[in-house]
């Protein structure tokens, strides 16, 4: 079976979370992991265009995603972690998206409870396949549940081992980043 995903948005500290349902001025995206997890897809634009400039926490949880220690995030600070039933549960809101010409071109994605960023033109083109395509790197370095279901990124792909690593991390999107922040190598790509 197939397990779908939902991207989530909290404050700083991990407060007022909005559950967003892939929808994109009202049209459908598909919901597996690997269907919409690219890099000109139109909802992870949209999402993406979000943490613009913005600092919010992220995760990109799937419906399986509800077994004990899956929301244990490891971090060292005290804020508020959404509950499954809080993403997943039947009286949940979910938010669309609009369309937008956003895209990841010449910047930089943020972790800013880590201090790392990821320089994602290098990304894009270490992690582009013999097709010319490129998973987005914001779903699956937030992703919860992973490989649990098909159509999820599975063991063996390449970055696997970095799949939800900064799940409900305070993440960014920038033009420029802070001369004290780490480059984080990363490349997310399927065998």
């Amino acid at each position: 079976m197939g397990q779908y995903f939902m991207a989530i948005l909290g404050d700083k500290n991990g407060l007022n979370c909005k559950v967003f349902d892939r929808s994109v001025d009202g049209e459908y995206m598909l919901a597996k992991l690997m269907e919409h997890s690219w890099w000109k897809n139109p909802f992870c634009n949209s999402f993406a265009e979000r943490l613009y400039n913005n600092k919010k926490r992220v995760i990109w949880c799937g419906d399986y995603a509800g077994e004990e220690g899956d929301f244990d995030f490891n971090l060292n600070s005290a804020f508020y972690v959404p509950t499954y039933k809080e993403i997943w549960g039947e009286t949940v809101k979910l938010h669309g998206s609009k369309s937008t010409d956003f895209t990841l071109d010449n910047k930089f994605l943020m972790n800013h409870d880590t201090k790392e960023f990821i320089d994602l033109n290098e990304y894009k083109k270490k992690s582009r396949d013999k097709d010319g395509w490129t998973i987005h790197p914001l779903p699956l370095i937030t992703a919860v549940g992973n490989d649990r279901g098909g159509g999820d990124f599975h063991e063996g792909n390449v970055g696997y081992e970095f799949v939800g690593k900064w799940a409900w991390h305070l993440i960014s999107i920038s033009d420029k980043v802070p001369k004290t922040y780490k480059k984080f190598d990363l490349i997310f790509k399927e065998i």
